[in-house]
């Protein structure tokens, strides 16, 4: 039976042939955190004007617009699938973790919403670990640890009240995560263009009919800052599925705790939040469990490479 991995001899192989899978879907881990924060930052904003399957709704349709021309240039083979029942349920789950962070967005504080977002992470690899069979190296567990330490130090434990928000974005978190193991089994068949075709296209049906209840057109402006949210929401989606289908997701997973730093800083940028002392040492110890895991993957090729 063919396989539908690359070949060795395969451009994309070609260009990335001094680098392992692993170290590869790091990198494409670390864009995606900045790409999902600068989707806060968007969503955030328009989340205070729209309701949340409005606006899931239009930014779903609009990449499945931007996506047609890709697909009538590739061919229907780029989107073919052979897992049409998993496609739609990851899609059903994306479009329920989408609606909850969207509604959670304006209802929080961005570094609030990613630290808690970070529960995701701890829900994918232990999902990866019990269902998908991963192996679980101990150094990697403890780079999610430190990384789990890291996002604690920004939320503070002891904080009063559990709000709405933060069960929304926990509701969120294990469906963003319940998609990311999903992802995993569909690209081991269909190619990862697949999942961002059919995931925008099962997000954008789905939410339709609740869109039509709470239907309001958007503004110019609104509708600008919605095209520039699907833009940035492809090109993370891209990042994503592709670095999923590349390395294991308990190594790809504490790479998420970035979303941190950059939410401290787009946040100052663009809200004028200034991070603060808790904020900073977390984000700290954030960028040391990532470079730590960073640089073990890194010597882990070259070992393979001189055996």
């Amino acid at each position: 039976m063919a396989s539908n991995q690359s070949s060795p001899s395969s451009p994309e192989n070609r260009v990335l042939s001094g680098y392992s899978d692993n170290f590869v879907g790091i990198g494409l881990a670390l864009l995606s955190a900045l790409l999902l924060i600068i989707n806060g930052a968007i969503g955030k904003q328009l989340g205070q004007e729209m309701h949340p399957f409005l606006l899931n709704f239009i930014r779903a349709f609009i990449m499945v617009m931007f996506l047609l021309p890709w697909i009538l240039r590739k061919g229907i083979a780029g989107i073919k699938t052979k897992r049409s029942g998993l496609q739609f349920i990851n899609g059903l789950f994306f479009m329920l973790a989408l609606s909850a962070w969207f509604w959670a967005l304006p209802r929080l504080p961005l570094d609030l919403i990613t630290a808690v977002g970070f529960t995701a992470q701890t829900f994918a690899v232990l999902g990866a670990i019990f269902f998908l069979g991963e192996r679980s190296e101990p150094w990697r567990w403890g780079a999610l640890v430190v990384g789990v330490i890291g996002a604690l130090i920004i939320v503070r434990p002891g904080v009063d009240n559990v709000s709405l928000g933060v069960l929304a974005m926990l509701f969120s978190s294990l469906c963003f995560a319940v998609s990311k193991l999903l992802v995993k089994v569909i690209t081991r068949i269909d190619r990862p263009e697949s999942v961002v075709f059919w995931q925008a296209f099962w997000v954008a049906l789905l939410a339709f009919p609740i869109a039509l209840f709470f239907w309001s057109t958007p503004s110019m402006e609104q509708m600008a800052w919605i095209i520039a949210l699907a833009i940035v929401t492809t090109m993370n989606h891209f990042c994503m599925t592709w670095s999923i289908k590349l390395a294991d997701i308990a190594i790809i997973e504490p790479m998420a705790f970035t979303r941190l730093i950059w939410a401290a800083i787009v946040g100052y940028i663009l809200f004028s939040d200034v991070p603060n002392t808790f904020t900073l040492i977390g984000g700290a110890v954030v960028l040391s469990s990532v470079v730590y895991i960073a640089r073990r993957e890194r010597q882990h090729r070259k070992n393979i490479s001189k055996g």
